[in-house]
């Protein structure tokens, strides 16, 4: 029989604070201390006959891209709010049971990021699947916010800052000043979107089913938001619809380009709204002049979306360095600090207690 030492008794019974990010492509894990300790993918495997949920996170992914007739892939998320509620929660509760290496107990605090549109009722279902993995107090705070002190930005400060975060289901618009969001949209066109445009353009033109993966690594490689200087070529392996057999096709980056010119430019014209929305308010335009368009979340890896964006609202615009990340890390500084933050998690969603259950 193992001796248990007073060290890892102390360790078992201490309260956890944890940071999450909930995205529609990945789930981010912070703990105060230690940081970002997990960043797996939002998906999540079924048995297709007991509907049991078999694995989650990347174990998921690996299934979701290999044939497994009995076995079903989900996306529990989708546009950065819950769309099934008991595969998110035990997604959260298995993530969670991964990064603290031990079986999911003593949570105190959760500080949870949420899209900037996000509705009561979707506000209600995180809160939901957060207490059922056992936290006893939890926290929501506006992505774009959680961006910008993920930069190192002052959201206190009385000077305007535009954040655009472009994660995989929402493009978040967010004008930040004094602690609180002077303008802001949610925008359920982001990166996934873009994907699933691509995939669509083989579909049709080719007749051809690509992965997701694949979908995701043309984007890298040849999209652009603006026209690009060369016509690139690639080479793509999918599965002809028709024939059921392998087939590789080589494809232009003009028809690429095209086929994601709708999402581009629903976005910039949103950015721009914003920008000439702030006439009533000089000085924060000013401020936004001075410190320019910030691009975060992975979506704001597009090719060319810097520059256009600059040169359709003749601002400079800035992109973040670790785009994938700067969400989860001010929420990171939220835990760490929960009291000076504490302001700005009750600018549009108030913390919920068991009495309001």
């Amino acid at each position: 029989m193992s001796l248990v030492s007073i060290s890892d008794l102390v360790n078992l019974n201490k309260r956890i604070d944890i940071g999450l990010d909930l995205g529609t492509a990945n789930i981010l894990i912070y703990l105060p201390e230690r940081g970002i300790v997990l960043n797996e993918p939002a998906m999540v495997a079924r048995d297709r006959a007991s509907g049991e949920v078999i694995a989650v996170g990347k174990d998921a992914l690996a299934i979701h891209e290999k044939i497994h007739p009995g076995i079903v892939t989900i996306r529990p998320i989708a546009n950065g709010v819950i769309a099934d509620y008991e595969a998110t929660t035990v997604l959260i509760r298995e993530l969670i049971r991964k990064a603290l290496s031990r079986s999911v107990q003593n949570i105190y605090r959760m500080v949870i990021s949420v899209p900037l549109g996000i509705t009561p009722v979707e506000t209600r279902a995180v809160y939901d699947a957060a207490v059922k993995v056992g936290a006893k107090e939890v926290h929501f705070v506006q992505e774009p916010m959680a961006a910008a002190i993920g930069t190192g930005m002052d959201p206190f400060e009385a000077a305007g800052n535009m954040v655009v975060d472009i994660g995989g289901g929402t493009t978040d618009i967010a004008v930040i000043t004094l602690g609180g969001i002077a303008s802001g949209e949610s925008l359920r066109i982001a990166g996934n979107d873009i994907n699933t445009r691509i995939i669509q353009f083989f579909r049709n033109r080719y007749n051809l089913a690509i992965s997701d993966y694949a979908a995701e690594n043309i984007k890298l490689q040849m999209a652009s938001a603006e026209e690009p200087q060369e016509d690139l070529t690639m080479n793509v392996q999918g599965m002809n619809v028709g024939t059921g057999l392998p087939e590789t096709v080589t494809i232009h980056s003009g028809f690429i380009n095209d086929a994601l010119k709708h999402s581009v430019s629903l976005i910039v014209m949103s950015i721009k709204k914003h920008i000439e929305a702030l006439i009533v308010k000089p000085e924060i335009a000013l401020d936004i002049l001075g410190r320019g368009i910030f691009l975060t979340g992975g979506g704001s890896q597009l090719k060319g979306l810097d520059h256009r964006i600059k040169q359709e609202t003749n601002m400079p615009v800035k992109v973040s360095q670790d785009p994938m990340t700067d969400t989860i890390k001010g929420v990171g500084e939220i835990i760490e600090d929960l009291k000076h933050y504490k302001p700005i998690l009750g600018v549009d969603f108030k913390v919920l207690s068991k009495e309001d259950t």
